[in-house]
């Protein structure tokens, strides 16, 4: 389900387009998530009457989006580009995460109070869990707000000794080191320097997002060693172009969607103390996808 809001919505209209959603992404674009589909499919395999809807708002309607976020109608939310550090100012209070990537994805309650978290540097663990790895050196292509939760999932989670942070904006590279505190910032033209001594390259930019299938956000002729993982959040198409060119070459691969379905659990988890049936969703997810 999609909501859509202009300026000239008045706010007892924009209340009531809430009324049949309990929880609710806000975002712009939001039309192409595929959250709306994670959650209603899992409120439906657990028998539970909530619903979920993916409501686009311009920036000027945050404030109001976030107080309709009220624990009686709505009663939580994901928060998606380009808002993730817009909402800050509106909530009580954040998580130790949260604040410590300096954006929310998740807005819940908690003893009354408004709270915000962050489970995109859990759902980007998530999958890596079970491969054991331990990546002296992880390259992350990208600085904003997704990159930011890998940058703090490669110290706090992987101990990572390097973290070089790659972006085709070198300011906004050393923006997010420096407001960190982690890592070091280079352009797209160290890549060839940087991809051979990396353990745990990751691609937390859009490019090889459909409808763009055809671009990959390193070179081709830039290679990959079997030693190396490469992990790209990026999860339509299920294997970009870079995932397919990282397998041909004997590297082990990992694709955006498990991270998706991991976060999303996570937030589920926060706002229902329930466990997702990730095995009904992820199936959903696939049909899905497979359909496009």
């Amino acid at each position: 389900m999609l909501i859509k809001s202009n300026e000239s919505t008045t706010l007892f209209q924009f209340y009531m387009s809430y009324n049949d959603a309990s929880y609710l992404l806000l975002g712009s674009p939001v039309e192409q998530s595929l959250s709306p589909l994670i959650h209603n499919t899992a409120f439906r395999c657990l028998g539970l009457p909530s619903r979920y809807a993916a409501q686009e708002i311009a920036k000027s309607q945050v404030a109001t989006s976030i107080k309709h976020i009220d624990g009686e109608h709505i009663f939580g939310a994901n928060v998606t580009i380009p808002y993730k550090q817009a909402v800050l100012p509106y909530l009580d209070g954040i998580s130790p995460v949260a604040k410590r990537v300096g954006a929310v994805n998740t807005i819940y309650f908690a003893n009354g109070r408004k709270m915000g978290h962050n489970t995109d540097v859990e759902g980007f663990l998530k999958p890596l869990s079970a491969l054991g790895l331990q990546p002296k050196h992880v390259v992350i292509l990208g600085s904003g707000g997704a990159a930011r939760a890998v940058m703090v999932a490669a110290e706090e989670g992987l101990k990572a000794s390097r973290i070089s942070v790659v972006s085709r904006n070198l300011l906004s590279a050393r923006a997010a080191c420096h407001d960190l505190q982690i890592g070091e910032a280079w352009d797209f033209s160290s890549l060839d320097q940087l991809i051979p001594d990396a353990s745990l390259i990751v691609n937390a930019t859009p490019v090889g997002m459909w409808p763009k299938i055809d671009t990959s956000p390193i070179p081709d002729s830039i290679t990959f060693l079997p030693s190396q993982t490469i992990y790209d959040l990026v999860y339509n198409p299920e294997e970009t172009r870079l995932l397919q060119a990282a397998r041909v070459q004997g590297a082990r691969t990992l694709g955006g969607l498990s991270m998706l379905i991991a976060q999303a659990a996570a937030s589920f988890k926060i706002w229902t103390g329930l466990e997702m049936p990730v095995d009904g969703v992820e199936m959903a997810l696939r049909a899905h996808l497979s359909s496009k």
